[in-house]
């Protein structure tokens, strides 16, 4: 499952696929796109690259969520999600069998489309956390040194190397299962918590971690396809962008979710 609009002062609209040059373009239902001349698109719309510091390299403006697309029989990948590929040639335009298109632009035009949410910054997503691949669960950690004040315990590694307060672990297994909290360390295996765990850490409890804030501005990143938050990603030193982080869900094993707004800055076309 990619993307999903939890809130919106939007409504849907239809939008080409874009072909990029030479290059025919695939995107996904749930896939972050973006659109228009930051993004060298020829009038449609394309999967978001995120590079450099908040997106200050690629300096593409996020333009919606894909919804649904114009296919008359939908296709899907490995993963179970749907998926549609753009085409330019008359033949292979007038061989397409679409369906569902509305809008006074695009209602009788053969080429690629999907249906997409316009993304503004009051706009609120879903997105699942996966660690490097789609469906790929966040690694779960076992303590081996614990602690009786509860400030933060030894384990194996995370799937990231922690951003200090730009991260969390949340207690799967122990006395304080279901507690989350935000750690102040830079080690993937030391971890450390300015707001104590009330009970004592002991060996053998279990603990995800996520490279994300429980609540307010945080960095995160994308994978490549803009499907879903990547877990093993450097959110400090190589690609990410700010979001507003308003819910973290952990407890569920393969089911990691975060409920965010995209920050203000992402929707500049110009960043420094």
């Amino acid at each position: 499952m990619g993307f999903q609009v939890v809130q919106s002062p939007h409504k849907p609209i239809w939008v080409p696929v874009d072909y990029n040059g030479t290059t025919e373009q695939t995107v996904y239902v749930g896939q972050i796109v973006v659109s228009g001349y930051t993004a060298s698109c020829s009038g449609g719309v394309k999967g978001w690259t995120i590079a450099g510091i908040a997106d200050t390299t690629a300096d593409q403006v996020p333009f919606g969520v894909v919804m649904a697309t114009n296919n008359a029989v939908p296709v899907y990948n490995d993963h179970g999600v749907e998926y549609i590929t753009s085409v330019t040639s008359q033949a292979n335009l007038l061989a397409r069998d679409s369906r569902g298109v509305e809008g006074k632009m695009y209602r009788n035009d053969p080429q690629a489309m999907v249906q997409v949410m316009k993304l503004s910054a009051d706009v609120v997503l879903k997105g699942s956390i996966y660690n490097a691949e789609y469906g790929v669960a966040p690694t779960v950690v076992t303590v081996t040194t614990g602690s009786t004040t509860g400030e933060g315990f030894v384990s194996g590694a995370v799937d990231h190397t922690p951003v200090a307060y730009n991260a969390t672990v949340a207690c799967r297994k122990g006395s304080n299962r279901g507690l989350y909290r935000v750690t102040s360390d830079t080690s993937g295996s030391t971890r450390t918590v300015e707001m104590n765990y009330p009970h004592d850490i002991a060996i053998g409890d279990t603990f995800v971690g996520v490279n994300l804030t429980t609540t307010g501005q945080c960095n995160a990143y994308f994978d490549d396809a803009g499907t879903f938050i990547d877990n093993a990603a450097a959110v400090r030193t190589t690609n990410y962008i700010h979001i507003d982080m308003e819910e973290l869900s952990l407890m569920e094993p393969g089911k990691e979710y975060a409920i965010f707004r995209i920050n203000p800055v992402q929707f500049c076309a110009a960043r420094a």
